[in-house]
């Protein structure tokens, strides 16, 4: 039996099963990084048939609200005094996603994390028991994701894999995680991360994975744009 039918049928999670997430952020100093823009980005996937949206910080949270019912799932980057960037990293951070409106709190549950002053696993009880609201632990390895499904995780996805120092410089999905993940896993298992097209989604879903997040494929013009740019000098290289 799939992991997939645990998710409980009231769930944001069932709603998403077999849908399109599309993650509708910008980095700083992107051209595409305000507030009205990103908007028209979700309101026009979301017309493309997106099934939910991601978001990042409590302006973005709020305006997707306003303009679908669809699941959204929540989060707040934040940089640590070595500048590195941590996914909701606190309770007061989550409190803030919910009072925006998510339905899910992504969460940094990786292993790097443990060790932080307010440590995810007792981030999860506290998200449940205060705010009500699942959890989506955002995992680099297999052993990320078993222990978020141990501390109460109520869903995993692969958004870390790749940026974390066990898996940094790899920017390609791993689909063994993946195939590990949804054979042993008995929550909800999301993909995200290195997306390059649909039948990569496909795929994914093929393997038993409950949805696919997909963010710079779709919505980022710059990276979308480098890619063709980038074939098109390697052709020329070839022709030399």
């Amino acid at each position: 039996m799939s992991q997939n039918s645990n998710a409980s049928s009231n769930s944001p999670f069932e709603a998403l099963r077999g849908r399109l997430i599309v993650s509708c952020q910008a980095s700083e100093g992107d051209p595409l990084d305000n507030l009205d823009t990103l908007t028209r980005i979700a309101t026009s996937v979301l017309r493309g048939g997106a099934g939910g949206l991601r978001a990042e910080g409590v302006p973005r949270i709020a305006a997707f609200r306003a303009i679908t019912e669809r699941p959204i799932i929540g989060l707040i980057k934040s940089r640590d005094a070595n500048g590195d960037i941590y996914i909701t990293p606190d309770f007061r951070s989550a409190k803030a996603v919910s009072d925006a409106g998510a339905d899910i709190i992504a969460l940094d549950c990786t292993a790097r994390r443990l060790t932080a002053p307010e440590p995810w696993p007792e981030l999860i009880r506290r998200i449940h028991t205060e705010l009500d609201l699942p959890v989506l632990a955002d995992i680099a390895t297999l052993e990320d994701a078993i222990a978020a499904e141990r501390a109460g995780a109520d869903s995993v996805a692969t958004t870390l894999y790749g940026y974390t120092p066990e898996t940094a410089n790899t920017r390609t999905v791993s689909w063994p995680l993946i195939q590990s993940m949804v054979t042993q896993l008995t929550i909800p298992v999301l993909v995200e991360g290195h997306i390059t097209d649909p039948q990569e989604v496909c795929r994914a879903l093929d393997l038993g994975a409950t949805a696919v997040v997909v963010g710079s494929a779709i919505t980022r013009p710059q990276a979308i744009t480098a890619r063709f740019a980038e074939a098109i000098r390697k052709s020329e290289r070839g022709s030399v």
